[in-house]
């Protein structure tokens, strides 16, 4: 039964995932994830965007105190989305459908389990929780105002915070479900429904907060709805497209291959655990430098910072599923290891050229760019601008190193090695980055939060380039030279 299905999807996957290995092809087949990616990037600013210029830049502080909470819990997510996604790839090329199928279907269904855990306990511990966000009640240092009471931040953030933990089953269970999209051989119908919810998150924020005048409260509904589209509407993708390659089953609990996804994945989940931790710790870092404005402005550098990121994310999120279904294949001695080795150096100079191009654009850009959140002529908050703009083009430099360190650990994941590619994110994302945070804001102050960033991508790009060199032999992606 097995043979016939996957004799009949044949045809089908040889039109998608098993195209020549080209970089029109490359290009062509990750450019709808990278648009995704770019979108759901926009996703991430929207609220601050509308909170910061059509509230108060306390209230985009709020909302960038929350954000960690909001990246830990979509790390669950990503976790199962990057690693199961990898696992059931291999499979469709390995043409073990029936399996393929029967562990997507787990895999959805432990999605929406553990978010659902997640959302109890939050709700039950959320004001200890936004304290340890950093938010503040009663004197706070303000920057040259001195000590101030104010429990402005924390009361808003508490009103942005209790919305987002209700919703993060639908916004979990979206994440994993956009990328099987792609793993199915959909990266244009994964771009279109992030782009429905990134319009629909959009009108919502402009509807509840100059209509109904619900504050951050209505920016966090928006986000929940617009996050719950794409849960909406993969769910009914592989629930009524029977003529896919994957599409719900009956699930069959395997423990392994929980486990292996699980371990696929970690590398996406350390990367975003970690930093849950490193903005906790910057957020605290910067509150004790210069108070809420230092949040503030942190979050729009970060903001425009991780956007740009996004083309990285994106090319190695949408190469993600080719590289797996190739390894699928050679694995299964159907001979594609050619294959693999084309896709490791066009995917080094594709990721090469993003990485130029997102540095041209802060450098030229960046007074623009800051200019979304707070114009430079507010006689009130004009000077921020000035802040981010300087930290913005500071932490721009690490664009030089961080695209190929991020490629890195997907090409690991694709290959189902969570072990390494989990190595790599921790050094990364926690070691490196929490020991320069502790170290040189001591030394250089706010600048010194700045240059952590890109110190770090130097000094992940060494262990980026050990592994990608000292696995190259295991998975015949290089062309090994006899001595």
């Amino acid at each position: 039964m097995e043979n016939i299905e996957a004799q009949t999807v044949a045809a089908e996957e040889e039109s998608r995932l098993s195209k020549p290995i080209t970089t029109r092809f490359l290009l062509k087949f990750t450019l709808p994830t990278i648009i995704s990616f770019i979108v759901m990037g926009i996703f991430g600013t929207i609220d601050g965007i509308f909170a910061a210029r059509g509230i108060s830049p306390q209230a985009f502080s709020a909302v960038n105190l929350v954000s960690p909470f909001f990246i830990f819990s979509m790390a669950i997510g990503t976790t199962l989305a990057m690693g199961g996604s990898a696992l059931v790839a291999k499979k469709k090329g390995s043409e073990l459908m029936r399996e393929a199928r029967e562990n997507f279907s787990m895999l959805i269904a432990v999605a929406f389990i553990s978010s659902m855990i997640i959302s109890i306990v939050a709700w039950f511990v959320r004001v200890p929780l936004l304290r340890m966000l950093g938010a503040r009640t009663g004197y706070v240092y303000v920057y040259g105002h001195g000590y101030v009471y104010d429990t402005n931040v924390f009361d808003l953030g508490l009103a942005y915070l209790q919305p987002l933990i209700l919703m993060m089953p639908f916004i979990m269970v979206g994440i994993v479900l956009v990328q099987f999209l792609i793993a199915e051989g959909r990266p244009v119908l994964s771009m279109v429904v992030a782009s429905v919810g990134v319009i629909t998150s959009t009108g919502l924020n402009a509807l509840l907060l100059f209509v109904f005048d619900m504050g951050v409260m209505g920016l966090a509904i928006a986000t929940g709805i617009g996050n719950a589209i794409p849960a909406v509407i993969g769910i009914v993708y592989f629930a009524v497209n029977r003529k896919g390659t994957i599409y719900f089953v009956r699930g069959r609990w395997d423990v392994k291959a929980l486990g292996r996804a699980s371990i696929n994945g970690i590398s996406e989940a350390i990367t975003m655990m970690a930093t849950t931790v490193t903005t906790v710790v910057m957020n605290n870092v910067l509150i004790n430098l210069v108070g809420w404005e230092g949040v503030a402005v942190a979050g729009m550098a970060m903001a425009v910072q991780w956007l740009l990121a996004s083309l990285f994310v994106g090319y190695s999120a949408g190469v993600a599923p080719v590289v797996s279904y190739n390894y699928g294949k050679s694995t299964a001695g159907q001979g594609q290891y050619d294959n693999l080795k084309k896709l490791y150096k066009k995917s080094l100079m594709i990721i090469g050229a993003l990485s130029v191009a997102a540095l041209v654009i802060v450098l030229a850009f960046s007074d623009l760019l800051i200019l979304i959140y707070v114009s430079p002529d507010d006689p009130f908050m004009g000077h921020l601008h000035e802040m981010a703009t300087r930290g913005l083009r500071i932490v721009s430099a690490a664009f030089v190193f961080m695209g190929f360190n991020m490629f890195a650990t997907a090409w690991f994941t694709a290959f189902n090695d969570g072990i390494v590619s989990g190595i790599m994110s921790l050094l990364r994302t926690l070691v490196f980055t929490l020991t320069l945070l502790m170290t040189l804001p001591r030394i250089w102050g706010l600048d010194g939060v700045w240059i952590a960033l890109p110190l770090t991508e130097a000094l992940a790009i060494m262990v980026t380039v050990f592994f990608l060199l000292k696995m190259g032999k295991k998975y015949k992606y290089r062309e090994i030279k006899p001595v």
